[in-house]
């Protein structure tokens, strides 16, 4: 079944509405998807460098264990230095006493 927006086979393409999978659609290329969302997992890895330095001292003992600690703690440290921990932290202080 075609979809009814679609040119029926055989037919000079119209203009206006493109289908799915012509150049013209609203997709995102796969290089632009994949920086979209690092840059997202970077920034919520960000706001929360200290609840992941404290669940990688809660991981069991196991091979790779202490990597994992090192890099949150390195991870986290880089932050602190920067002081986003503590504008984040008065950042949502100040957005818990408007409730």
């Amino acid at each position: 079944m075609q979809q009814p927006w679609l040119n029926p086979p055989g037919t000079p393409p119209r203009r206006g509405v493109p289908d799915d999978f012509s150049p013209a659609s609203a997709t995102m290329p796969l290089r632009g998807a994949t920086a979209a969302l690092a840059l997202v997992w970077l920034i919520l890895l960000a706001g929360r460098s200290e609840a992941i330095v404290d669940a990688a001292y809660g991981l069991p003992v196991a091979p790779g264990t202490e990597t994992l600690i090192a890099v949150a703690e390195g991870w986290n440290d880089a932050l602190t230095a920067i002081g986003l921990p503590q504008v984040l932290s008065a950042l949502r202080e100040g957005l818990a006493t408007g409730r």
